[in-house]
């Protein structure tokens, strides 16, 4: 069975998945579990847990954290959706936004797909909340001096430093800036890890891009 959270408010999803697999577990706690990252990808990772443990019918619960980070399993992982959602055993997959092969994928195949996307802030909405794109805009535009005030901004106003990250990953992304959006998810896989101040080191990094290049 294949549960999935995905979208570009990855604050949200993380919750939202995390949440599901501990009510898993507190349910089934003879099932073993195992949370795979980008780092751990291997295909056998998966295929491995489709069936049973065997002897006395414990399942897996097996937590995919954004692996399609890793190139190879953002090929791999479409064509091992459906053999998850047909599997006995419980698969939860959390990403950020999915690609359209992925997507296809999910939708056709997945139990159950949780979307959590940021919602966009135009000028009728700024009352309300920050409007977070203009920091990813602006840092796109090569002003990252102004990008570093908005997201001081963001984060005085009550904003997420996980929900600024993915948005910038995304504006990365779009613009085929690889070096910035590695950048982005080592600084989000430590501070997830707690290597890191998330916040601070967003700061930085920020500071640093808006230094005068030589």
């Amino acid at each position: 069975m294949l549960y999935v959270f995905h979208g570009t408010d990855t604050k949200t999803a993380v919750e939202k998945a995390h949440a599901l697999v501990a009510s898993l577990r507190a349910k089934r706690p003879d099932a073993s579990y195992q949370k795979v990252e980008a780092d751990d990808w291997g295909g056998s990772i998966v295929e491995s847990h489709l069936g049973g443990q065997g002897l006395f019918s414990s399942k897996y619960i097996v937590l995919l954290d954004r692996v399609t980070e890793d190139a190879d399993a953002k090929e791999q992982l479409p064509d091992l959706i459906p053999a998850m959602q047909e599997s006995t055993n419980i698969f939860i997959v959390l990403e950020g936004k999915l690609n359209a092969e992925l997507k296809r994928a999910v939708e056709k195949s997945a139990e159950k797909a949780v979307v959590s996307d940021l919602k966009a802030v135009d000028a009728a909405d700024k009352a309300d909340g920050f409007n977070i794109f203009g920091i990813a805009g602006a840092l796109a535009s090569g002003d990252a001096f102004k990008a570093w005030k908005m997201y001081r901004e963001a984060i005085d106003s009550g904003t997420a430093v996980e929900n600024i990250l993915g948005i910038l990953f995304w504006k990365a992304k779009s613009i085929t800036d690889k070096k910035l959006a590695k950048e982005l998810i080592v600084l989000y896989h430590e501070g997830h890890r707690g290597r890191r101040d998330l916040e601070l080191a967003t700061e930085r990094l920020l500071l640093d891009c808006a230094k005068p290049r030589m």
